[in-house]
């Protein structure tokens, strides 16, 4: 690539990379248990996830949009219920710091306005995309013997090495690998090409489209984060129909009508198929026994992750309904 195009391509990039937080956001609402189980496992053991998470950003929506926060914001807010007795519930803040600038006095007024609608219990994290960026994990302010000092947690895009994420069984790592490979590329497009390309056979292996739709939900993730250029990205479509062909996905009619479909469209057809492909065996074998084993395969994953995130085996068995013989044999399986 000649480095007039490569200098265009890097402003189309840049211009691209105002969203980025949104596709943040969205990936942390469509994998809320995944993230929290990854950067913060201790916290993940508290909470009762029999009462789905709520997002309540919204709910803070009038106060926080008079807030002059710069055009990256990226404020993910959810109430979840703690176990125990009481089934005390918290508000989880959740920002994304993509844009290089410090957030410490954000996250403090976000905290305040949280508490001030009587979510007494608060949990602050802050997950920077920046490459290069530090963000601190305080903020103070005195004043003649006036002060506050407010403290609030701090995770990086780059924590975690390539290799740990390839090696975890969380849909969440797979979006932090993505981020990382976008960081790494903003002025190599190709080598991006070949991060997407290995990052995309990487989704469908793992999680098949028939069986959920996490597969989908990442790809999606993916193409946003890892923008390509016009004629890298015709490229790479057509690699992935080879990808998806090679497993009896039928792309004839799309071939033959030389139909140009956006990557979210083919998604969805690739989304269509893989339910039609899960319900022909589903037939097969019987619906209520599909229905039984899928239960227990994805109980089966969950006491996996929890595994990976080191929790003992007392909380897996409450999160899970496994006894201590089938989480020592999940163990033992690997």
């Amino acid at each position: 690539m000649n480095d007039l195009l490569l200098v265009n391509e890097e402003k189309m990039y840049d211009a691209y990379e105002i969203d980025f937080d949104r596709h943040w956001k969205e990936v942390i609402t469509d994998f809320f248990n995944e993230f929290l189980l990854l950067v913060e496992p201790h916290l993940f053991e508290k909470i009762d996830f029999f009462n789905k998470p709520q997002p309540i950003e919204q709910e803070l929506y009038p106060l926080a949009s008079k807030q002059k926060k710069g055009k990256n914001i990226a404020d993910k807010i959810f109430l979840v219920t703690l176990k125990g007795r009481k089934k005390a519930q918290a508000a989880i803040h959740i920002e994304i710091q993509g844009d290089g600038q410090d957030v410490s006095e954000r996250m403090l007024k976000t905290y305040y306005k949280i508490f001030d609608k009587d979510r007494k219990n608060i949990f602050s994290i802050v997950l920077v995309t920046h490459p290069s960026y530090r963000q601190l994990s305080k903020f103070h302010h005195q004043f003649y013997g006036t002060s506050i000092l407010f403290r609030f947690q701090v995770h990086h895009l780059f924590d975690f090495s390539e290799i740990q994420l390839l090696k975890l069984n969380n849909p969440f790592a797979l979006a932090l690998l993505a981020g990382q490979y976008q960081a790494k590329t903003r002025t190599n497009p190709e080598e991006r090409y070949t991060y997407k390309l290995k990052l995309t056979e990487i989704i469908k292996k793992r999680y098949p489209f028939g069986e959920s739709d996490i597969g989908i939900k990442l790809l999606k993730f993916v193409d946003n984060i890892l923008y390509l250029p016009h004629e890298l990205n015709e490229q790479y479509i057509q690699e992935v129909y080879q990808i998806f062909n090679k497993e009896g996905m039928d792309m004839a009619q799309a071939e033959k009508t030389k139909e140009i479909i956006t990557f979210g469209e083919l998604l969805e057809r690739w989304k269509k198929e893989g339910r039609e492909e899960g319900r022909k065996v589903g037939r097969k074998e019987g619906i209520e026994e599909g229905k039984r084993e899928g239960q227990f395969l994805e109980r089966r994953k969950m006491a996996q992750k929890m595994t990976n995130a080191g929790l003992d085996i007392e909380t897996i068995i409450s999160l899970t309904g496994f006894s201590e013989d089938e989480i020592k044999q999940i163990l033992k399986e690997g």
